[in-house]
């Protein structure tokens, strides 16, 4: 194994696969899924176990090896419940987040080939997750700034095509333009 040099350290980066703020929401869903299914749990297991264990102190005699034997069905079936539940409530939280994400993403998509098209005065209206929101926010601003410089130099180029200048005077104006928008555009 070889270590790496103090230079090398500074050099390496963090890699993060998905954004720490996603992670924290559905960690959030996901304990609040296994707090309630451990509640439950324990609930009908403490009912279940302690009638079982009180049913067989009734009869007075054990002919059990341990007092496990006494409460495994119960205690089975539960666990299977809890699996399944938490299971079951786990891939619907999933799906809702696969489905806000790729909401979100639609509409940044959209946004992004409505600009491509040349529309850039049409709001992202991104939704879904609260970061999509965000981005649409930015993208928003982004093609905003991107349409107030775009916007003098169509005027402009509208302007030099319907004044119907000699083409001495024309060729200074139209350097003059390629000029700003190499500026704008590189």
């Amino acid at each position: 194994m070889s270590r790496l040099t103090p230079a090398e350290k500074k050099i390496r980066r963090k890699i993060r696969y998905i954004n720490p703020r996603f992670q924290g929401g559905a960690a959030l869903v996901i304990f609040a899924i296994v707090v309630a299914g451990g509640a439950l749990f324990g609930g009908l297991v403490y009912r279940d176990v302690g009638e079982a264990l009180r049913e067989a102190a009734m009869r007075g005699h054990f002919n059990m090896e341990s007092p496990y034997e006494i409460v495994r069905d119960e205690l089975l079936w539960h666990l299977a419940g809890l699996s399944a539940t938490v299971t079951f409530l786990a891939v619907i939280v999933f799906l809702l987040l696969v489905k806000s994400v790729r909401i979100g993403v639609g509409h940044s998509i959209a946004a992004f080939r409505a600009s491509e098209g040349g529309d850039l005065s049409t709001p992202t209206e991104s939704r879904g997750l609260k970061e999509f929101r965000r981005f649409g926010e930015l993208v928003d601003l982004t093609r905003a700034i991107a349409l107030s410089r775009v916007a003098p130099l169509r005027e402009e180029a509208a302007s030099l095509a319907a004044c119907g200048l000699p083409a001495e005077a024309f060729r200074p104006r139209w350097e003059e333009l390629k000029r700003k928008i190499q500026e704008v555009a590189p």
